[in-house]
C-alpha cells in the first residue's frame, strides 16, 4: 500500500509574507502536524508550548509546538504545528484534513474531498461535556483520549536517542474542563 503525499504552505499568521512549501506526508495517525524545526524558524515561528505525545510504541515525548497557517488542495486551516527534527519528513496530521473535509481514501492512498465537512463528532463530545455540566453523567465517565503519532513518525524518533528525564511530568489526573481535544 503506499502513501499518501500533497503540497503543503506552512504560513506565519502574523507575517503572511513568511512561507515555507514542501511536499508532506499525509499521516492519518498523527493529530497534528509536523515541520523540521528549522524551516519554522526560518518564517519567524518560535514554540508557544510543549505537548506530551505518545508514539506508537508507547514512548512518551515533550515537543515543542506552535501555530500556523496550513494550506493545502486550495484550503486553509490553522492548525497545531509540532517542532521537528531537522531533517526529518514533514507530515500533514488528521487534523488539518477534517477541519477541511478532506479524508485519505484506504483503496488507494488518495486524497478525496468530502461532500460536507463532517460535525457528527464535535456535536456528540458537545452533548458529553452539557450531560457532565448538568450532572446527568459523572466525572468519572468522562475520559480523554492521549494524543498518539502516527507510525511512521514514531519510526523517525524511535531511532535517535533520547531523555526523557527532561520531560515535563503527565499530571496524575486531569479534570475534564482542563482537557482540550484537538481530534474532536
Amino acid at each position: 500500500m503506499g502513501a499518501a503525499h500533497v503540497t503543503v504552505a506552512i504560513r506565519n499568521p502574523a507575517e503572511p509574507e513568511r512561507v515555507w512549501e514542501a511536499l508532506f506526508l499525509v499521516d492519518t495517525g498523527a493529530p497534528d502536524s509536523l515541520v523540521p524545526r528549522p524551516h519554522l524558524e526560518a518564517i519567524g515561528l518560535a514554540p508557544k508550548g510543549r505537548r506530551i505525545y505518545e508514539l506508537a510504541d508507547g514512548t512518551e515525548l515533550g515537543l515543542d509546538i506552535t501555530t500556523a497557517d496550513i494550506e493545502f488542495m486550495g484550503e486553509i486551516v490553522g492548525g497545531t504545528i509540532i517542532f521537528g527534527d531537522p531533517g526529518v519528513e514533514p507530515l500533514l496530521g488528521v487534523t488539518a484534513l477534517e477541519s477541511v473535509g478532506i479524508e485519505v481514501d484506504p483503496a488507494d492512498q488518495r486524497l478525496k474531498r468530502l461532500p460536507a465537512v463532517r460535525l457528527k463528532r464535535l456535536a456528540s463530545a458537545k452533548n458529553h461535556k452539557r450531560q457532565i455540566m448538568l450532572g446527568k453523567i459523572g466525572r468519572e465517565n468522562f475520559s480523554a483520549p492521549k494524543l498518539t503519532l502516527g507510525k511512521l513518525w514514531a519510526t523517525q524518533v524511535s531511532k535517535r536517542p533520547s531523555s526523557t528525564s527532561a520531560l515535563p511530568q503527565r499530571p496524575a489526573q486531569l479534570e475534564p474542563s482542563a482537557i482540550i481535544n484537538p481530534t474532536l
